[in-house]
């Protein structure tokens, strides 16, 4: 499709659903430049009216607010953020009904999360927040020449057979100019395939993960595939997403496909947070976000390294007032070559995630995983561990949402991602402890270190 009328159908999609995407846009790419007591002030002015609609349509918000002489009219500047208690994934949980305004806008609905250690989370999203999150991602998308409507595609999980709603779904695809690439499950066979297809279509940029990316890229090297000739063929970058990106990956993208890489930070309960620009700065989502670091033990402010909290100002459906993220971040407001006056972040905690291999020779990644953990209510976390070759152990901690079926779910489920006659085991447990670095790994396989560190696909 040419890239502007696939621009416009993409727009009259999101105005369809009550997203204003683009009006948004418009917007986010004036407001980036900013000064920064200008900036405050915008965040200062979406703070109160974020604080005011939650007392006014949220009992949850209304009572802790009433309980700490805390009201709307009160808030004067941004310290007043820390007059807020905390939030996390326990109290969203307990009190989820109570924090939600379903009354906000269109498209109020429930959306579960997980993210790569699966602590699994549901909260209310609208076309409100939506809006505000696509903007953000195409004004990151733009800052390193990436506009909506040019070829993207998407390499990362696609289902095992097409429904009559997935065939919609590609049509539409085709219509805005996205495809997609099953990255879930990497194969010598499927990946020259892969390569024939990309070679074909001549996508601008591949958005997926790290990990899937330095597979690609090392097994392409065996099979003796030239991954540079995608550029040749207009691919200008790689984007990437969801896991921690080290210098080390970076480095071995950008070899093997012979384009830039840049990395994207986000957290499906806080929306985009931060976006490569050219230069290589991660900018913050300042008009949407107020951001905080602390200890995680003390709780109190930190100046450099610490655990990320975070303050949506779009999301009036929802509030999500000082959301604890668990996240290693690294604040700055230092300036970039780029003049935009956005604050940075560099991610210190990374949430990496490792593969599972098949006696049929596949590479499972480990996001699948974590996808067959949110179809199934109760699971709170996972870990799926590989000894050997065709023995996939699958450990649950779960609570009472947890069907009594859940087990044979989640193993069938595993059975349909994975494939063959692979053993699969499941095991409720009472807690999955972190690895002894102090983070927690989704997925252990020795077997897909061992045939990585050989070079055996």
């Amino acid at each position: 499709m040419i890239p502007t009328i696939a621009r416009q159908i993409f727009k009259i999609q999101e105005q369809l659903l009550g997203r204003e995407s683009f009006s948004i846009l418009s917007q986010l790419l004036q407001s980036e430049y900013w000064d920064r007591d200008r900036l405050q002030q915008l965040q200062l002015e979406r703070f109160q009216r974020t604080v005011q609609l939650a007392y006014q349509h949220t009992p949850y918000w209304r009572s802790l607010m009433d309980q700490r002489d805390l009201y709307p009219q009160t808030i004067q500047s941004l310290k007043d953020l820390q007059r807020f208690p905390f939030l996390n994934k326990e109290i969203i949980r307990s009190h989820r009904e109570a924090m939600v305004w379903k009354e906000e806008g269109k498209r109020v609905q429930l959306v579960r999360t997980s993210g790569s250690t699966n602590e699994a989370l549901e909260f209310y999203t609208s076309s409100t927040r939506e809006a505000q999150i696509n903007a953000a991602r195409m004004r990151g998308h733009e800052w390193v020449g990436m506009r909506r409507g040019e070829k993207e595609l998407y390499y990362w999980g696609s289902p095992v057979e097409l429904s009559k709603q997935d065939r919609v779904k590609q049509v539409r695809d085709w219509l805005i100019n996205d495809a997609l690439t099953n990255g879930f499950e990497v194969t010598p066979e499927r990946l020259k395939i892969y390569f024939t297809q990309w070679l074909k279509w001549q996508p601008k940029c591949i958005f997926g993960y790290p990990s899937t990316f330095v597979l690609t890229v090392t097994m392409a090297q065996s099979l003796g595939l030239d991954l540079t000739e995608l550029k040749n063929r207009g691919l200008a970058m790689i984007i990437t997403t969801s896991e921690l990106l080290s210098d080390v990956d970076r480095q071995q993208i950008e070899q093997g496909f012979g384009v830039p890489v840049y990395d994207s930070y986000g957290l499906r309960e806080a929306g985009l947070i931060g976006h490569e620009c050219a230069h290589g700065t991660m900018h913050c989502m300042d008009e949407q976000l107020l951001l905080e670091t602390i200890d995680p033990e003390t709780l109190q402010p930190t100046e450099g390294e610490g655990e990320l909290v975070i303050t949506n100002l779009v999301g009036p459906a929802f509030p999500m007032i000082r959301y604890r993220t668990g996240d290693v971040v690294t604040l700055s407001q230092k300036t970039c070559a780029c003049g935009r006056t956005l604050s940075s972040v560099a991610i210190s905690g990374g949430r990496a995630v490792e593969f599972i291999v098949t006696k049929a020779g596949k590479w499972v990644v480990g996001y699948s995983f974590i996808y067959i953990a949110r179809a199934v209510k109760g699971i709170v976390k996972f870990q799926v561990v590989q000894e050997e070759i065709g023995a996939i152990q699958i450990r649950l901690v779960t609570n009472e949402q947890f069907p009594t079926d859940g087990i044979e779910q989640v193993k069938a489920k595993a059975t349909q991602r994975v494939g063959g006659d692979d053993r699969i085991e499941v095991e409720l447990v009472d807690d999955i402890k972190p690895a002894r670095s102090g983070k927690y790994r989704p997925v252990i396989s020795k077997v897909a270190e061992e045939l990585y560190e050989k070079r055996q696909f």
